[in-house]
C-alpha cells in the first residue's frame, strides 16, 4: 500500500465517516497521502471540510491502524486494494453517489476495465428460470464480461455458464474476498480467481452480513451496462439491484414467466408496472443496446415428436395444466405420459409445480 492508499484506508476506518463524505474529504486534501507521516501540515484543509473532532478521530484511527497486518493479509490472499483514485478502478462506477472508495480484488483485475453486463436472479430458481439463464449467458458471455453476485442460484448458474464458455466473469462479494459464501460455491470460488475475478468493498475478514448485501449490489449494476433478470421474486435482492439500476440509468431486462410461479413474480410484477423491459430471448437485449443481432435457438427449432410438441403447445396456451389434462392431449398411456413429462423436464423444456401440475 502506498501513502495515499493508507490514508483513504484510515479515513474510511474512521468512525462516522463513509463513502460520500470520505470522497469530499479526500478530494479537498492535496497529496492526501501526507496525512499518514505528517497529519498535522495538512490540518488546515482538513478541517475546511471536517470538525475538529472528526480530525481527532482520523488521528486516533491512524495511531491504531496496523498497516504491516493489512499488507501482509493482502499478501496471503493474493488480493490487490485498489482505490477509486488508482488507475485500475472501473470508470463505470464514478456514476455511484456512494461510489466504493476501495475495492479488494482477487484474479484477473483487468476485468474492471471491461464492458459488463450483470445477471441476477433467485436464490431457488425453477428449471424454466436455469435454463432461461444458461440460454441468454451462453449469448451474453460472448460480448461481455458477466458481472454477479455469487450466490446460490441464477448468480451461481451465470458465473458457471459463463466459465463453461470460455468467458470472463466478475464476482461481487457481501464479505471478504477471502470468504467463501456460500460454502457451496468453494469450487466455484477457486475458478473464478483462476479465469476471472473476485472483488469487494469489505475488508479481508469480513463476514457475509445481511446488511452488507443490499449495499454489495449497488456496485453489481453500477459496473453493468445492462442487467439481466431471468427469474426473482418479489422481495428479493434482485428487485434491489434493479432500484440501484434504475438510479443509475442502467436498463433493466426481465423474462416473464407463469404466474402461478413465484419465483417470477417480482419479473412480472417489474414487467407490468414498466420498471423493466421485456426479454423472451437475448436479441431484445442487443436490439435495446445497439448490437448486432445474434442467432438463437428456440423451443420451437427443436426436435420434438408429436407428443412432446402437443404438451408444449398446450402448456404455452393454458400456462399450467395438471397431469390429468395433459393425458387428454396426447395418445399414449400414463406410464408413457408420466416418463415422457419427466425426459422434458430434465432438459428445461417445462416445469413441475406442485399437485402434479406442469407448467413451461
Amino acid at each position: 500500500m502506498n501513502l495515499e492508499q493508507k490514508a483513504i484506508y484510515a479515513i474510511l476506518h474512521t468512525n462516522g465517516i463513509g463513502n460520500v463524505k470520505g470522497r469530499k474529504i479526500i478530494d479537498t486534501v492535496n497529496k492526501i497521502g501526507i496525512m499518514i507521516e505528517d497529519i498535522d501540515s495538512i490540518k488546515a484543509q482538513l478541517c475546511s471540510v471536517i470538525t475538529n473532532n472528526e480530525y481527532n478521530k482520523i488521528c486516533e484511527t491512524i495511531s491504531e491502524i496496523d498497516f504491516d497486518d493489512i499488507e501482509n493479509k493482502l499478501e496471503k490472499y493474493d488480493t490487490r486494494l485498489i482505490t477509486y483514485r488508482d488507475k485500475e478502478y472501473p470508470q463505470a462506477l464514478y456514476k455511484l453517489t456512494d461510489m466504493p472508495l476501495i475495492l479488494y480484488c482477487r484474479g484477473n483485475i483487468d476485468l474492471l476495465k471491461s464492458d459488463c453486463f450483470a445477471v441476477v436472479g433467485t436464490r431457488y430458481p425453477t428449471k424454466y428460470g436455469i435454463r432461461i439463464c444458461e440460454e441468454f449467458v451462453a449469448k451474453l458471455a460472448e460480448r461481455f464480461c458477466i458481472v454477479s453476485g455469487l450466490a446460490r442460484g441464477i448468480d451461481s448458474n451465470a458465473h458457471n455458464v459463463t466459465l463453461q464458455n470460455m468467458g470472463s466473469t466478475i464476482a461481487v462479494l457481501g464479505c471478504g474476498v477471502d470468504i467463501v459464501y456460500p460454502s457451496e460455491n468453494s469450487n466455484l470460488y477457486k475458478e473464478i480467481i483462476k479465469n476471472g475475478l473476485i472483488i469487494s468493498e469489505y475488508d479481508i475478514g469480513m463476514q457475509a452480513n445481511p446488511y452488507n448485501f443490499p449495499a454489495r449490489n449497488r456496485i453489481i449494476s453500477g459496473l453493468s451496462c445492462g442487467i439481466l433478470i431471468p427469474e426473482a421474486g418479489e422481495k428479493s435482492g434482485s428487485m434491489i439491484t434493479l432500484e440501484y439500476a434504475e438510479k443509475q440509468g442502467i436498463s433493466v431486462f426481465c423474462v416473464p414467466g407463469s404466474i402461478y410461479n413465484k419465483a417470477s413474480a417480482g419479473c412480472n410484477r417489474s414487467i407490468r408496472e414498466c420498471q423493466t423491459r421485456v426479454a423472451v430471448n437475448v436479441n431484445d437485449i442487443y436490439d435495446e443496446l445497439g448490437l448486432t443481432r445474434v442467432k438463437v435457438t428456440k423451443v420451437s427449432d427443436m426436435q420434438l415428436d408429436v407428443n412432446e410438441d402437443n404438451i408444449l403447445r398446450a402448456l404455452e396456451k393454458n400456462g399450467e395444466m395438471h397431469f390429468e389434462e395433459l393425458i387428454n392431449v396426447v395418445d399414449i398411456s400414463v406410464p408413457q405420459l408420466n416418463s415422457l413429462l419427466i425426459r422434458m423436464s430434465a432438459v428445461g423444456l417445462i416445469n413441475k409445480t406442485k399437485f402434479n401440475y406442469w407448467s413451461v
